[in-house]
């Protein structure tokens, strides 16, 4: 088996990122993180994989960064790390792609980027999942999360707000 990595998305990942947001897309619901979206609402149009670099670099230099989680070439999935966050919002936002779900890779994935957020200080890490979001929040506790108390977004949706201590 290939070793699991998160990697900084470069215009190598270009095919992998278009097929699996074909499929993330084709099956709907809730694309997590949010910089992985192709529609750019400031632009008003899909942009180009070449234009979301350039978008997602935009957002580093914002101190927002996001890794591909990757076996081998094939992308599982992305998370965001967010190095000021709103409570609500957390310090991350993570998905992984539907047809490889339900395996641990999400744990897996958070468990990787944990040590990132130590590194910049952040302490407590605030990670947060929609109230009905059961998988999230089963990955968030897998990492030491513990629970605080449920918030509304700003869409008026309950999320559970954890602190995973460092």
């Amino acid at each position: 088996m290939e070793e699991l990595k998160l990697v900084r998305p470069s215009i190598e990942h270009k095919r992998q990122y278009q097929e699996m947001m074909d499929e993330w897309e084709s099956f709907g619901g809730r694309l997590n993180p949010g910089s992985l979206r192709r529609y750019s609402h400031r632009r008003q149009k899909n942009v180009t994989y070449e234009e979301w670099l350039e978008w997602i670099e935009e957002d580093r230099r914002a101190g927002q960064e996001l890794y591909f989680f990757m076996q081998g070439t094939a992308i599982l999935g992305a998370i965001s790390i967010r190095r000021r966050c709103a409570e609500v919002d957390g310090h991350s936002g993570y998905g992984i792609r539907p047809s490889k779900r339900r395996k641990g890779y999400a744990a897996r994935m958070l468990a990787m980027a944990l040590p990132i957020m130590k590194g910049y200080g952040i302490d407590p890490i605030i990670i947060t999942c929609a109230k009905d979001n059961i998988g999230s929040a089963k990955t968030i506790l897998r990492n030491g999360g513990i629970y605080i108390k449920d918030a509304a977004d700003e869409d008026g949706e309950t999320v559970e707000i954890y602190h995973v201590p460092v």
